[in-house]
């Protein structure tokens, strides 16, 4: 019987850059003015006043006319140099709130009032670019204008910007170790989402040292914040037990947590609990449940993971055409464990309709070994050391590979390189 890899936790994968949300700070005297302190002041000019009847009336303080509505207050505070008014409109043309959605006018608006050194509007308008929404989708303006917001002091624009710097958008070449830096300043200034792809680099060991115990920090930083994926994250290090003492009670208990804020990722990670039965009763039905739930929200180890359940055969009809289908489509979204599975296939070559392609395996395990999935390291230094895929005997590079996946966990791999699995490896 082939061997099929089961369902494995893995930290968060990383998403598309984020759109920042208005957050307007009206200074305490614009915010402690009567309304009609605050339209005598907008009607002299004064663009924080205009901006702050404009939040008002959104929040459903200040009950607007068809004269007077947020949208009419924001146009006016952006034409008075206010940058926040300027913001603030293109995000309800973006989102078609009160107004309908007009994605060019929304660039346009951003544009002002990136200009007026609003983080926020240069974070906005490179989402736009980026995903090519009112204007050409350009990912190199996208990360200058994340560059400019982090420049800025916009924690959003600093995660952005370090997505654009790991994951090499447009001409902006792939650079992890900047990466760390970008989510570094993010994280310090309160963006969780930062804090959690930081950790994941320094878990991976991707643009310098592995280090667990850092990145448990972050986890547990991010999740103290809400953030769901950091639960889920320090989850997988209680399951692993890497930087920690291994817990898997500790672990189930993220995962319920990340599962039952609506994070796919947790959901699929506890069904590998239930599948495992692990400090929960052994379920693999709940877990088939918990996976393809996943998968029907795009969740990509949630794909691999219902993948795996259609290779088997096991709770669900046997169906490897559809296996392989996710596996791919979980591979495309960096998912480390499907990539090691389509190597593991295209290797063995007894898997229909994937016929045996020794290349594609070291592509495929090359990418997985990338992400941090150890089996994979080890996987491409045996095929260095057995001469296949075209590649050749070398042995720093089959020693730095096994290395490689002692660190992440794959103990089989400790024993032929005289390394041991790092508790609490030294700070970058």
């Amino acid at each position: 019987m082939r061997s099929v890899l089961l369902a494995l936790p893995v930290a968060a994968l990383l998403g598309c850059a984020t759109p920042a949300i208005p957050q307007v700070q009206a200074p305490v005297a614009v915010a402690a003015a009567s309304p009609q302190t605050l339209r005598a002041r907008c009607a002299k000019g004064d663009g924080p006043s205009c901006t702050e009847l404009g939040v008002r009336i959104e929040r459903g303080d200040l009950g607007g006319s068809e004269s007077e509505t947020a949208a009419s207050y924001y146009e006016k505070g952006c034409s008075y140099r206010d940058a926040s008014s300027c913001n603030n409109l293109g995000w309800l043309l973006h989102n078609g709130k009160g107004v309908p959605v007009d994605l060019s006018r929304a660039a346009d608006f951003y544009r002002i009032g990136c200009n007026l050194d609003s983080g926020q509007a240069c974070t906005n308008l490179g989402n736009l670019y980026e995903h090519g929404l009112g204007v050409l989708e350009d990912t190199f303006s996208a990360g200058l204008l994340y560059i400019r917001a982090c420049e800025l002091g916009f924690a959003v624009g600093c995660r952005n910007e370090g997505l654009i710097r790991e994951t090499h958008f447009g001409r902006v070449g792939e650079d992890p170790s900047w990466a760390r830096k970008c989510y570094a300043r993010g994280c310090k200034l309160g963006d969780a989402g930062s804090c959690v792809n930081l950790g994941n680099l320094v878990r991976q060991g991707r643009g310098g040292p592995v280090d667990f115990d850092r990145a448990r920090q972050l986890f547990t930083q991010a999740c103290d914040g809400g953030d769901l994926l950091g639960c889920n994250n320090l989850g997988f290090l209680y399951e692993k037990g890497l930087g920690v003492p291994k817990d898997m009670c500790k672990a189930v208990a993220a995962y319920e947590r990340t599962c039952k804020g609506g994070e796919q990722l947790g959901c699929t990670n506890l069904g590998h609990a239930y599948e495992k039965g692990a400090c929960l009763p052994k379920d693999t039905r709940r877990a088939l449940a918990l996976h393809a739930r996943a998968c029907d929200q795009d969740e990509p180890l949630g794909c691999n993971n219902y993948a795996a359940a259609l290779e088997r055969g096991e709770d669900v009809p046997q169906d490897l055409s559809r296996a392989l289908e996710l596996y791919r489509f979980a591979c495309d979204k960096k998912e480390p464990l499907a990539c090691h599975n389509l190597g593991r296939i295209y290797e063995e070559g007894n898997f229909f309709p994937a016929p045996q392609d020794l290349n594609l395996a070291v592509q495929y395990h090359r990418i997985a070994c990338d992400r941090a999935h150890g089996k994979s390291c080890a996987a491409l230094a045996r095929m260095h050391h057995e001469s296949l895929g075209g590649l050749r005997p070398y042995p720093p590079w089959e020693r730095d590979l096994r290395e490689r996946a002692c660190q992440q966990g794959y103990t089989e791999a400790c024993s032929t390189t005289g390394t041991t699995l790092p508790e609490n490896p030294a700070p970058p």
